[in-house]
């Protein structure tokens, strides 16, 4: 999730807010891993950004991201993505989300759409120890 995230930062997440919405783009969610993927435990925790949602038509090409044929304006992405991807429709009770640091992100551009039922929680914010650890804008690109 580098830039809006490092290694080693500590967030504090929320679970409430998904009873009462649904996740809506832009959004930075923590979720188990998708069951499909080998290699990875299903209590396993990823943190990405949500690109698109249900019905949507998502796809990466000529380094941007198009949801619905729009070219998206992220100005928190790291660099442009250097792959391209097929157009997916995003299923009923799913998600697409990829990672800000998009050509070293683990994401939908790999394993497809997230269910939504994988959610843990919503990114609130980023906190750091008094000794001052890099200052930033903690709600970057949200």
């Amino acid at each position: 999730m580098y830039p809006t995230l490092r290694v080693g930062d500590r967030v504090i997440i929320e679970r409430a807010s998904y009873y009462i919405r649904r996740p809506a783009i832009n959004d930075i969610i923590i979720f188990r891993a998708p069951t499909q993927q080998p290699g990875f435990r299903e209590e396993e925790i990823f943190i990405k950004r949500i690109v698109a949602s249900a019905g949507d038509l998502v796809e990466v090409h000529h380094g941007s991201l198009y949801v619905n044929g729009i070219a998206q304006n992220e100005d928190f992405i790291a660099e442009r993505a250097t792959y391209s991807s097929n157009p997916t429709i995003v299923p009923r009770g799913h998600v697409y989300v990829l990672g800000d640091n998009r050509n070293k992100s683990f994401d939908s551009h790999n394993w497809g759409t997230l269910p939504v039922k994988n959610i843990v929680g919503r990114y609130v914010m980023s906190c750091y120890r008094p000794s001052g650890n890099r200052p930033h804008n903690d709600r970057k690109g949200t």
